[in-house]
């Protein structure tokens, strides 16, 4: 399981960070589609990260 959360909060994250930047890069800063993919990919790196900071704070593996 622990592999499997880590696999999944660095996929949560790449993904965010590609999307984050995409979204700053190609769409005006103010229009509605900026706003919402700042917030969608802002949310799945947060997500990616929080996962991680979890798994590094309770590394025990459960049997």
């Amino acid at each position: 399981m622990f592999i499997f959360f880590m696999i999944l909060a660095l996929i949560f994250l790449i993904a965010g960070g590609i999307g984050l930047f995409y979204t700053n890069v190609n769409l005006g800063a103010g229009s509605t589609l900026w706003v919402f993919g700042n917030i969608t990919f802002g949310v799945f790196t947060i997500v990616g990260i929080a996962v991680l900071i979890f798994l590094a704070m309770f590394n025990t593996e459960f049997d």
